[in-house]
């Protein structure tokens, strides 16, 4: 079988659809990076991001319609992903769970986008917040990307892509992240891959060979070739003063220290 071939299936039957996934992780960790990275592959298609799981109202009803209905970004992504703003309030209207939301939004994605595609995957990093429900898609996996609290406020606070964040806010957003995926990790030990962001950018290919063995994709390293990968730090631009990154580290000891970003 050619690499870039999707598997085969016995006689007769469709095609084996693999289960999708979701790159999860803070803000300002690395997700979209990823992602482009990630949609090189020739078998995976992503849209831009959706923001379904983010929100606490229920599905269906008016409030959630009129979120993901209005809200400028989504609407921005829609039309970068090349669905209109009719296309969605249909597959909206038919919809009656956001798993099944997401599913006829991605199955129209790749038709417009990467017909070719056989695996969708979504990056919202606030989909963290409803991690639990990301969790009841049984076959679903996970891919958490992870960077050091103190660069990722330190970019918060810099607000170049998002809105500005002091030191608390940032912190407890990190912070947040981490204990929701923490639980999702617990719960589906076997389904979530994680990579430090620091190690991503020190060995890109190795690290994406590591994540397509755990996707059960194949890997080829000219798919990503012309992809610039390089570690982006703000510990040299005194964004952050002293007491402002021991506040970071205090507030978010207990992830430090899970993945080894505690002071030497």
């Amino acid at each position: 079988m050619n690499a870039a071939e999707p598997p085969e299936s016995p006689a007769g039957s469709q095609p084996r659809r693999p289960a999708p996934f979701f790159v999860i992780g803070c803000v300002r960790s690395g997700t979209t990076m990823l992602r482009n990275l990630l949609r090189c592959h020739p078998h995976l298609a992503c849209p831009e991001e959706t923001h379904f799981y983010r929100w606490p109202e229920p599905f269906g009803s008016a409030a959630y319609a009129r979120i993901v209905q209005t809200n400028p970004v989504l609407r921005k992504h829609r039309e970068i992903d090349g669905i209109s703003e009719a296309e969605f309030a249909d597959i909206l209207a038919k919809s009656t769970t956001r798993r099944d939301l997401c599913d006829r939004y991605m199955a129209l994605y790749i038709a417009k986008k990467k017909p070719g595609a056989t695996r969708w995957f979504e990056k919202t990093p606030q989909n963290v917040y409803g991690a639990g429900m990301l969790g009841d898609w049984k076959e679903v996996r996970f891919v958490h990307i992870v960077r050091n609290p103190v660069e990722v406020a330190a970019s918060l606070r810099l607000g170049k892509v998002m809105n500005k964040f002091e030191p608390l806010g940032a912190a407890n957003y990190w912070r947040e992240a981490i204990e929701n995926i923490t639980t999702l990790r617990r719960a589906y030990p076997k389904r979530m891959h994680e990579v430090r962001y620091e190690d991503f950018t020190a060995d890109p290919m190795g690290e994406l060979a590591k994540l397509c063995e755990f996707l059960e994709e194949p890997f080829d390293a000219s798919w990503f070739e012309g992809m610039a990968v390089k570690e982006v730090s703000h510990a040299d631009e005194s964004v952050l003063s002293p007491q402002e990154q021991t506040l970071v580290r205090k507030l978010c000891q207990k992830g430090c220290k899970q993945y080894g970003y505690l002071p030497t």
